[in-house]
């Protein structure tokens, strides 16, 4: 039914669905421009590009809605999702075929969440279930972040019993936290290939997140692994119990815990673009071809991702498929875990593994060298 054909008191009704498919479509462009401005500049621009996926839904439905009411007004979500097609393949990735990569290099990267070490009763089962999951894996390369090692003799060993079990003699560690009883958190890389040279990036704005990286040598070629963990948004326990559960949420029982939310979101917006920029200067002079990997508490459409995204290749939209959701805590979120890599690279079968062993899934992929 045409707008002109219908009764007085529908076509307010039109109007204000118009208003809101034009609204939504001027907020997705603020979504693209977020990725290109540092939320140090405009800070609460930031939250539209977190707010991506749920603005991306509201223009498919006006497509749907404009198709059975008027049709030329599809054009308006049709355009806006075009002008930002690249946003859409990073959060939604679709593979078809995969090349054949011979001697591939496997790399896995996996917010291990310090092996569940707090959950007194079943952090031992977790703590193993993760190392049979790394040893199926049988990867080359291991990035951890929130990695848990204890330097002395203890009941809850990790990286002593994990070197024998990945068959990875070679390691690199850089600890954030210096825990009681020589307990360590931080950072590490194992490989079953030689670490010929470590380096570090460290953030002056918070000590608690940390970059390393590992110049690996496989036959005669050297490869530089970057290890990251981002702009954690440190919320405390009372933070996450606003969010409820899934039989009682809190979103709206109390605002001032949610303005205060917001404001931690948009501190850590600030601190990771800091050091995002860090990370890329150090991948952009990188005199080896280049994997980066890591959890950097970010979407694909942000400006963190495209510090990263403008020098390498996400594995994830090469050779991923679907949407690629890593996080899996209480508050919502999509994919803030990644792996990179340069122009040297094919990759294949990029995989997020459906495993619930952390607050994290761990992802992987085989990457090989182009001739």
């Amino acid at each position: 039914m045409k707008a002109s054909a219908t009764k007085p008191g529908l076509h307010w009704v039109f109007k204000i669905f118009l208003g809101i498919n034009l609204l939504n479509s001027a907020l997705l462009f603020g979504a693209y421009l977020n990725t290109h401005v540092s939320p140090n500049e405009w800070g609460y621009l930031y939250f539209l590009g977190l707010g991506y996926p749920i603005l991306l839904i509201i223009a498919l439905v006006f497509i749907l809605l404009w198709f059975f009411v008027k049709k030329k007004l599809m054009l308006i979500s049709i355009i806006t999702i075009l002008i930002g097609f690249n946003h859409l393949r990073h959060f939604f990735a679709v593979t078809v075929f995969q090349p054949t990569i011979e001697e591939p290099i496997k790399v896995l990267s996996f917010n291990v969440h310090i092996f569940d070490l707090y959950n007194l009763e079943g952090r031992e089962k977790n703590k193993q279930e993760i190392f049979k999951f790394l040893k199926e894996q049988d990867a080359d390369v291991y990035c951890f972040q929130e990695f848990y090692h204890q330097d002395q003799s203890s009941n809850f060993q990790t990286k002593n019993e994990m070197i024998p079990l990945l068959e990875t003699p070679h390691y690199h560690e850089r600890y954030t936290h210096e825990m009681l009883d020589k307990k360590f958190f931080g950072v590490a890389t194992f490989s079953k290939y030689p670490i010929i040279n470590q380096g570090e990036i460290p953030f002056d704005n918070d000590p608690n997140n940390y970059c390393i990286y590992s110049d690996i040598l496989k036959n005669e070629d050297t490869i530089r692994v970057f290890n990251a963990h981002i702009g954690s948004i440190r919320l405390q326990s009372d933070d996450y119990e606003f969010f409820g559960d899934d039989e009682r949420p809190k979103y709206l029982e109390n605002k001032e815990a949610g303005q205060r939310i917001l404001g931690r979101l948009k501190r850590a917006f600030e601190k990771r673009a800091i050091q995002a920029e860090k990370v890329a200067e150090q991948v952009a002079i990188s005199p080896y071809p280049t994997v980066l990997c890591g959890d950097f508490n970010d979407t694909p459409v942000s400006y963190c991702y495209r510090q990263f995204n403008r020098y390498l290749y996400d594995a994830f939209v090469e050779s991923g498929n679907g949407i690629g959701q890593t996080y899996i805590g209480k508050v919502p979120s999509n994919r803030i875990d990644y792996i990179f890599y340069s122009a040297a690279f094919e990759s294949a079968n990029f995989t997020t593994h459906q495993v619930n062993l952390s607050d994290h899934k761990p992802i992987s992929v085989e990457l090989g060298f182009i001739d």
